[in-house]
């Protein structure tokens, strides 16, 4: 299992997002790349939640919920198992261009999505009012990145 962390990863590996979902090296010089980042995540909206993604059945299940975030506000709960984003189901091939097209609309800071996640066996809608990605998120997120796509030649400039 992947150890995932916070909503723009989920959602980049969910629908299939290139964009710093970890598998593509960046093309541009080191600065531009974390330009282009810092831009681009200061956009997106930001729910709280750490998830474990299983490689083999595509589960995404919540393995913390950030204090004082979205996701604990909207009653999200270590175990909770993510099915779908404002009623597209996660992993289904005919929604997948629909998902990128509402990601790219609607997952902004202060708008308002509704997860369906698989708690005990039941489906229970949880509504996620979206924050702005706190500064030391992004920073997480920004390091990680540039650390999986460091290379000596990029150091030794």
């Amino acid at each position: 299992m992947k150890q995932l962390v916070g909503l723009l990863v989920v959602i980049a590996v969910a629908v299939g997002l290139p964009a710093f979902a970890g598998e593509h090296k960046c093309t541009e010089s080191t600065q531009a790349c974390l330009d282009m980042m810092a831009e681009t995540y200061s956009h997106r909206g930001w729910v709280g939640i750490e998830l474990a993604d299983d490689d083999e059945t595509g589960v995404m299940t919540v393995t913390k919920v950030v204090a004082d975030s979205p996701a604990q506000r909207a009653g999200f709960k270590i175990g909770d198992e993510l099915v779908a984003l404002n009623g597209m189901r996660f992993g289904d091939a005919a929604e997948q261009q629909q998902m990128k097209e509402m990601y790219a609309q609607e997952m902004v800071p202060g708008n308002k999505v509704t997860y369906t996640v698989e708690r005990s066996g039941h489906d229970r809608n949880l509504d996620v009012t979206l924050a702005k990605v706190p500064e030391q998120v992004l920073a997480q997120w920004i390091g990680g990145h540039m650390l999986d796509h460091a290379s000596i030649a990029t150091a030794q400039k």
